[in-house]
């Protein structure tokens, strides 16, 4: 028993609970990329500082820029991805008016 599987269409996404969690998967985005960039920011500013004759430490500096865009990037991503959210959202529940709703399958587990 329980192992019936019952199909639900969603007619209607909440705007405000979307956004938030596009926010949040967007902001985790940020961090990741810009951990990525932070470290090749150090190694290709360490590189060229040696390729130009300079003492190559220059990625130490490439770094503390990559943390400021870190940051940035979290807020501005978190920010967008709200956005993003509420107007996909939107989109999605006059689409789901018009055309019908995606239909899923869910069973009891």
């Amino acid at each position: 028993m329980g192992d019936r599987a019952v199909r639900k269409e969603i007619t209607w996404v909440s705007p405000l609970r979307t956004g938030v969690i596009y926010a949040v998967i967007f902001a985790v985005m940020s961090v990741v990329m810009g951990i990525f960039g932070i470290i090749m920011g150090g190694m290709m500013g360490g590189i060229g500082g040696a390729e130009f004759g300079g003492p190559g430490g220059g990625g130490f500096g490439m770094m503390g820029g990559g943390i400021v865009s870190l940051v940035m990037g979290v807020i501005v991503g978190g920010i967008a991805g709200f956005i993003g959210g509420v107007i996909g959202a939107f989109i999605y529940n006059v689409a789901a008016g018009i055309a019908g709703g995606i239909v899923v399958e869910l069973k009891d587990s």
